[in-house]
């Protein structure tokens, strides 16, 4: 009986058909699989195909309401005898149909429950499902190292190849989806091992099972496997790569928290120079000063108001994508139409959000026909009607991810901010969870956010406007919004002669090259609508 069954379930045969029975005579309950074997589900009569199972021993389980079952080789899965009989897994027969038997155990070593696995992979539980200790838990009650895996099948792999008495390997009762509530329900007998390891299959949710159980497992003492070719430590076994999976697990990876990275771990990225980036400024001596733009960084543009920092995000803006960087615009103080006319007109040279007529329709449309294609665009936020700063957090996803973003501005964060609110005492503390999410986000999705900032008013009475200096202390509502930063960058208007056109660019932070101070000088033409920089003695680069 046990032997016809184990060839249902372990053969890689494929069932084919139908087929009356010659020995019992049912008109469909025999099988046909693509090795040429037949097996009669009505009388269990078995038809050799390929070569297939040797006998073996049975064994009666007196448990009460539990399935008798035997141990044999498992074939298929190169699993022996000696393996099956040292975890108590058996093959047996439920409701007529031949199944796999995994015997549970409870903390004193009783079998209360059984998992049974059907030909299709069915699984269902019989017995006290509660009582369920980890599977193979009864043969290591302490030792040096303990191996979890995800079933009971890899368990059993690995027990067979590694070999060792002191090595424990066990699986969890219900896989990965219940993974660490097992592991919490054990916890008392893995503390009796002095190293854990989790040994869980490759996949998404197998990879994150191993994650959230080390976290709940003692530092020092977790380590996670990283099987090779995406396989299960099963399929190494059959696949005749048993050194293979010793290797893997050796080589387990001490689990460290979110965060924490040791210095080996990073010997090869410090000898890549990044010392300047491929995508610049437009302008030559903040080129200089900041070795350009870069992704997975957050800057922060800021001035006073009438000064110019819209007018300076679109040049940046206009520069990238003329050097073929995908870019999203969320410009919340304007319209959709009025950044577009800003950015033709960048691209004409004429001001024509001031002077509608300096173009007539066809230059304008000639100009956009000429920066924007179905291959190269900018993307832009409608933001008319929400302000929601979930929704800007998730429109600049969206910008990262699906349409691969690399560069997006977001102009400004105060009026993200009292959308979030009416509270003007708050502001700190708003400013304060803007910054730190819009910077979780920046390294999450690995885009470079350009960021504007309105200014405090300072106490002197010339104001920004006036020429007043601009100061890191003065970005208005939170520290944050400098502390979180990568540069910060300041615009200010000639304090000789506030009535000009020139503007001045300050560095007023640089994490990357700590290089601070005067940044260039640019002049604004208002017949153009261009700022233009007025230093090109310097290569940018």
């Amino acid at each position: 009986m046990g032997e016809q069954m184990l060839q249902q379930l372990e053969s890689d045969s494929e069932f084919v058909t139908h087929t009356p029975c010659e020995k019992c005579g049912s008109s469909d309950a025999n099988s046909l699989y693509t090795d040429g074997h037949t097996y009669c589900f009505s009388c269990q009569a078995h038809v050799q195909g390929q070569e297939e199972a040797d006998s073996f021993d049975v064994f009666e389980d007196p448990t009460i309401d539990l399935i008798e079952g035997s141990w044999t080789n498992l074939d298929s899965r190169k699993i022996s005898y000696q393996t099956c009989k040292k975890f108590d897994y058996r093959v047996g027969e439920y409701k007529g149909k031949p199944v796999q038997i995994a015997n549970y155990r409870n903390d004193k070593g009783q079998v209360v429950a059984q998992k049974i696995r059907d030909k299709d992979k069915n699984f269902s539980i019989l017995g006290n499902g509660k009582g369920m200790t980890l599977f193979g838990s009864h043969r290591w009650r302490t030792g040096k190292k303990i191996i979890i895996c995800e079933g009971e099948i890899d368990a059993m792999s690995v027990a067979q190849v590694i070999k060792s008495p002191s090595w424990a390997c066990v699986s969890l009762p219900n896989g990965a989806p219940s993974a660490k509530k097992s592991i919490k329900r054990n916890w008392d007998y893995l503390l009796g091992f002095e190293e854990i390891v989790l040994c869980f299959d490759q996949d998404e949710p197998g990879q994150a099972a191993a994650q959230e159980c080390a976290e709940v497992l003692p530092l020092g003492k977790t380590s996670i496997v990283t099987l090779p070719h995406n396989h299960d430590a099963n399929e190494l076994l059959v696949r005749g790569e048993e050194h293979e999976l010793v290797k893997a697990i050796f080589n387990a990876k001490p689990y460290r928290p979110d965060g924490v990275i040791a210095a080996l771990d990073l010997r090869a990225e410090i000898a890549q120079t990044d010392a300047a980036s491929d995508v610049c400024y437009p302008f030559a001596r903040l080129n200089e000063i900041s070795k350009g733009l870069r992704t997975s960084s957050l800057v922060t543009i800021a001035a006073g108001s009438g000064v110019g920092k819209s007018t300076l995000v679109r040049e940046i803006f206009y520069h990238l994508h003329r050097q073929n960087q995908k870019c999203g615009m969320i410009m919340l103080e304007e319209t959709t139409k009025r950044t577009l006319q800003g950015l033709v007109g960048l691209h004409l040279n004429k001001n024509i959000t001031v002077d509608y007529e300096a173009a007539t329709e066809d230059e304008i449309k000639g100009g956009f026909d000429d920066l924007f294609t179905q291959d190269h665009q900018i993307y832009l936020y409608d933001h008319w009607g929400s302000n929601d700063f979930e929704t800007i957090l998730n429109r600049i996803r969206y910008m990262a991810q699906v349409l691969e973003c690399k560069w997006i501005c977001l102009d400004h964060v105060s009026i993200l901010v009292s959308a979030l609110t009416g509270n003007v005492s708050d502001e700190r503390r708003l400013i304060d969870e803007v910054m730190t999410r819009l910077r979780t986000l920046v390294q999450e999705v690995d885009i470079g956010l350009i960021l504007v900032s309105h200014l405090k008013r300072p106490q002197s009475e010339a104001g920004h406007e006036g020429g007043a200096k601009v100061h890191l202390s003065q970005l208005r509502g939170s520290h944050a919004l400098a502390q979180l930063a990568d540069q910060c960058i300041g615009l200010e208007i000639d304090a000789e002669d506030p009535t000009s056109d020139t503007r001045n660019i300050v560095m007023l932070k640089n994490r990357f090259t700590g290089e601070v101070g005067f940044a260039g000088t640019l002049k604004y033409n208002r017949e153009t609508g261009r700022l233009i920089d007025t230093d090109m003695t310097v290569s940018p680069f």
